[in-house]
């Protein structure tokens, strides 16, 4: 969708509606549905396909029509469960897929510690030669799933706590 917008500069709006289109027909990896037909229940059909006539279009008797409709309303909410089954096994692979790179780093009350210096947070004078690295800090509370509370050397606690992944 960024693509086809950053082209279009100041006529996003214009363009806005078919990136949508393109994205609600497209089937999900997560899903294995279209959203368009998880959403209202039904397949969707492009305008090209009804102005021209097709086998589909052609055979089409209206009387008859209903009778598929219902079907596919009847099987609406199996779907939308099948597709939250298929979304919980594709979370399930992802988190999988992350903790097998994690490196779980284990510290203890007391450690000291350096703190990554997150680059939003430098200040504006130092850019890429300063330093990437800042402390020592000492660690109070041990809070679990590699989270921890610091404290300066003069005793200030930080406002947030700190993942484990930026510590060293």
């Amino acid at each position: 969708m960024c693509k086809s917008l950053d082209k279009a500069y100041g006529k996003w709006a214009e363009k806005h509606p078919g990136v949508l289109w393109a994205y609600r027909t497209t089937k999900c990896v997560p899903t294995g549905e279209y959203s368009f037909l998880l959403a209202y229940e039904i397949e969707a059909i492009i305008l090209v396909d009804i102005s021209m006539l097709t086998l589909t279009v052609e055979g089409m008797v209206h009387d008859q029509n209903y009778a598929p409709f219902r079907l596919m309303l009847d099987h609406s909410e199996e779907r939308r469960q099948q597709a939250q089954i298929c979304i919980t096994a594709y979370q399930q692979q992802i988190w999988a897929a992350h903790h097998e790179k994690v490196n779980i780093r284990e510290f203890q009350v007391g450690d000291l510690v350096l703190k990554r210096v997150i680059q939003t947070m430098r200040q504006k004078n130092q850019r890429k030669l300063g330093p990437y690295w800042e402390g020592p800090y000492i660690i109070i509370t041990w809070g679990g799933k590699g989270s921890c509370t610091l404290v300066d050397q003069n005793g200030n606690q930080l406002k947030k706590q700190w993942n484990s992944f930026h510590l060293k």
